[in-house]
């Protein structure tokens, strides 16, 4: 399946009628919990989320996306949640194309949640990806020069703009010694993530309990909430929260390699891509 330079469509009636797969780009202006079954509460932080599907049925592409770009409508899969509390800005189509291919094409991207979207999918960790700022696509970037996008929609559609870091807090900073330092003989890795504890009691039981720290990393898009496989929730680190991992790395005050040597050595791999 090509994935050269799909042409984005802002609205469904632009959309052929025809069978394939899809990526719809959603952007959530404020942080919305996802609750899939069997699973723990996850949040997803204000952001850029992609979500590949595919339509076969009547209607093809277009009936799909314009649903996915109705607002009213009852919650049927788990990307309703989604384009109900955000914003679709529109999707690039894939005529004949297959959704499980497109997320093998992105996987180089976060996954916010493991199991959203492809439930009866036994190949994709997940069919929803968060899309940093300033990561390239490698189907391309919307056109932001059409009239309709505006300069607003340009600058949030930008992926030729650098990830602007954003440092920690030191009450964030105090979090990831505390929770990374080396006690044992196998050091933590940045990449586990932070361990969270779930609510015993009351109306939020068996959901992550979220500290003042954890929850500001949270609502800054530095970290995202997930199950692991050992049934624990952690809070795992953001494009740019590893952005900002550097940043701190870069101050031996802020992490003294002394003492935090492998985490140091861990950003060094992660750079370079081993």
């Amino acid at each position: 399946m090509s994935m050269q330079a799909s042409q984005f469509h802002r609205t469904a009636e632009t959309v052929p009628p025809v069978a394939g797969a899809y990526v719809l780009l959603v952007r959530l202006a404020e942080a919305v919990d996802v609750a899939l079954p069997g699973r723990a509460k996850a949040i997803l932080p204000p952001g850029r989320y992609l979500y590949c599907g595919s339509a076969r049925g009547p209607g093809g592409l277009r009936a799909r996306v314009g649903r996915h770009m109705r607002r009213d409508k009852s919650i049927r899969w788990h990307i309703d949640r989604l384009t109900m509390a955000g914003t679709v800005t529109g999707c690039w189509i894939f005529p004949v194309g297959d959704e499980c291919a497109l997320v093998a094409r992105l996987a180089a991207l976060p996954v916010p949640v493991p199991g959203f979207g492809s439930s009866d999918c036994t190949a994709c960790r997940s069919h929803l990806l968060t899309w940093p700022d300033g990561v390239a696509l490698p189907f391309g970037a919307p056109d932001v020069s059409l009239p309709a996008a505006g300069p607003d929609v340009a600058q949030v559609l930008s992926v030729t703009a650098m990830i602007n870091t954003v440092n920690f807090t030191p009450a964030e900073r105090d979090l990831i010694r505390r929770e990374f330092m080396s006690r044992w003989s196998e050091p933590p890795q940045l990449a586990d993530g932070i361990l969270l504890k779930r609510w015993a009691t009351g109306p939020r039981k068996g959901e992550p309990k979220l500290t003042a720290t954890v929850q500001s990393l949270l609502e800054r898009g530095l970290v995202t909430t997930a199950e692991t496989d050992r049934g624990f929730p952690r809070a795992h680190f953001t494009a740019a929260g590893y952005a900002a991992l550097r940043a701190m790395a870069a101050s031996p005050r802020h992490l003294p390699p002394e003492r935090y040597g492998h985490l140091i050595e861990e950003l060094a791999r992660r750079s370079k891509g081993r």
